[in-house]
């Protein structure tokens, strides 16, 4: 019997997105593609954790589509304790990436107490790119039209 995680990876999708099969033509390389401060922290749990959270910690981010003050609200929080949110003029474009189910991956940059609290605590995001292997880039597929390109998958070339 196959358990749903199973499952849903030999369709090709898991619970942070697209999981591609490992084959000779790709490759996924980790990107960063967010470095800054969360905000609120004052206003969150993040007084109560204080202490236990560091440098490196995973976090997650979690939509709030509702949110009456931004339609684009991305919280930050480590497992059920709210940390904060992304900054409001910077949180658009992973506030749809998320929406459109990319699998993105986030994590503490920074904690420092000495500053103001606007930049306690840092986070860093990560993105899959996928990026093609140079056996893909020799391929048929760089010198002829795609229609023209033999079935590679069906001839199970690949």
């Amino acid at each position: 019997m196959m358990n749903r995680t199973d499952f849903l990876k030999s369709l090709g999708l898991g619970a942070g997105g697209l999981i591609l099969p490992t084959n000779s033509l790709i490759n996924t390389q980790s990107v960063k593609i967010y470095d800054n401060y969360i905000r609120g922290g004052m206003h969150y749990d993040f007084k109560k954790i204080k202490d236990s959270i560091k440098e490196g910690d995973e976090v997650q981010l979690v939509r709030e589509p509702t949110n009456m003050y931004d339609s684009f609200a991305v919280q930050v929080n480590r497992g059920e304790e709210r940390l904060g949110y992304l900054a409001a003029y910077e949180n658009i474009v992973l506030a749809n990436m998320i929406d459109a189910g990319a699998g993105l991956r986030a994590y503490v940059s920074q904690k420092d107490l000495n500053r103001s609290a606007q930049e306690w605590l840092a986070i860093e995001v990560f993105a899959e790119l996928v990026i093609a292997t140079q056996k893909l880039i020799d391929s048929v597929f760089a010198n002829n039209r795609a229609d023209d390109a033999p079935d590679v998958y069906r001839l199970g070339e690949v």
